[in-house]
């Protein structure tokens, strides 16, 4: 069937107050809730389909999913198998480089400088000290230090000068 050929009866079939060339208003969703666990703003969207309040919620809402991924197929056979391989990896990795520590271990070893510092005298004991062609700085610095042979300079010299330390008496 065509359409009506009375114009005046296609008219009054029509709701009063619309008219074909008037353009109706666009709707905005109402307020909705944020659907990020814990945050539960209340918000206006944007767009119809948004479910998250801001950029925020909606990049935490993604790594969640990610994680919630990862943990499913973690349960499967073939994650299983795949996070086991990584761990011996891991595990392979972790042996390796215990064993080049205690190979670099084994090499010369370095004396830090707070070591010295203990047993270092204050500068000020040094000035108070006449010149003594026969004691040497060292033996003045390091007065605490027994003259055994692992305390040599550099030289292979024993600290000149340094009186023997006397032993302690316990009463």
């Amino acid at each position: 069937m065509g359409p009506c050929q009375h114009p005046s009866t296609h008219l009054e079939n029509q709701a009063v107050g619309t008219s074909p060339h008037r353009k109706k208003r666009a709707r905005r969703p109402r307020s909705r809730m944020c659907l990020l666990k814990g945050c539960g703003r209340v918000f206006r969207p944007e767009h119809r389909l948004a479910r998250y309040c801001s950029d925020h919620c909606r990049n935490e809402a993604a790594h969640w999913r990610h994680w919630k991924a990862r943990q499913q197929y973690r349960e499967t056979a073939h994650g299983k198998q795949v996070r086991r391989a990584q761990s011996r990896r891991y595990r392979v990795r972790q042996r390796e480089k215990k064993k080049q520590k205690s190979d670099s271990l084994g090499g010369a070893r370095v004396i830090t400088r707070s070591f010295f510092f203990v047993l270092l005298r204050s500068p000020r004991v040094i000035r108070g000290n006449p010149t003594q062609p026969t004691v040497a700085a060292a033996a003045l610095l390091f007065l605490r230090m027994s003259p055994v042979s692992g305390t040599r300079s550099g030289a292979r010299e024993a600290l000149v000068g340094t009186p023997p330390q006397p032993a302690m008496r316990s009463r």
